[in-house]
């Protein structure tokens, strides 16, 4: 009787991937993001991490995930950490949403009217619809007269740019209660909108 050969197994490769990505590096990755930015990374992300910085990799021409996360702590990289840190960073927002905590905002708003400048700090300002929503339901709460600032914050720098300048498309203004895209938008000729000046003036974006 011919003895058969034991079966050879190979390891598990990934043809679909451009560059390897070990589980020990997405673990450093892990570390590193809650380092730097306090973003506890669930350990299911790996492939989203992947997708992300995979854009990274390329565009600084390095060959390697390894490679990556080395020139990320070397003096070099420094200025990479603000990318890196943007690319992670998951910006999912529209206006309103959750409408009921805008609800409970102005019920607790109108029991401050009338007691002096009333400032709100907004975490996680993303692109600027939060922010814009609180504004909007202050306003609708108090009147235009009352004094109101908001503190808008988001440790994505490229975010907070359109923030500031408050420009959205129809399709992300159609989101807005009735009533209030004519009422706070002003409508540009491109077809998008912008926040009126009154508006953008409440509210201060940085990280």
């Amino acid at each position: 009787m011919q003895n058969k050969m034991p079966p050879i197994i190979l390891p598990k490769i990934d043809f679909t991937r451009e560059f390897a990505f070990s589980d020990q590096e997405f673990e450093r990755i892990r570390q590193l993001i809650y380092k730097e930015a306090g973003i506890a990374l669930n350990p299911t992300k790996k492939d989203m991490v992947y997708g992300r910085l995979v854009r990274r990799i390329r565009e600084l021409k390095l060959n390697s995930f390894a490679a990556y996360i080395d020139f990320l702590q070397s003096i070099a990289g420094k200025r990479e950490f603000e990318q890196f840190v943007n690319a992670l960073t998951t910006n999912l927002t529209f206006f309103f949403r959750e409408e009921h905590h805008f609800q409970i905002l102005a019920a607790h708003l109108k029991t401050l009217a009338g007691k002096g400048e009333i400032n709100i700090w907004c975490a996680a300002s993303s692109t600027g619809e939060e922010p814009y929503s609180i504004a909007i339901a202050a306003l609708e709460a108090l009147g235009s007269g009352s004094r109101i600032q908001i503190q808008a914050t988001d440790l994505d720098t490229s975010v907070l740019e359109v923030g500031r300048k408050g420009i959205y498309s129809a399709d992300k203004i159609s989101r807005l209660p009735a009533g209030h895209a004519a009422r706070y938008f002003d409508k540009l000729p491109d077809g998008n909108y912008q926040a009126k000046a009154q508006l953008r003036e409440m509210i201060t974006f940085s990280r």
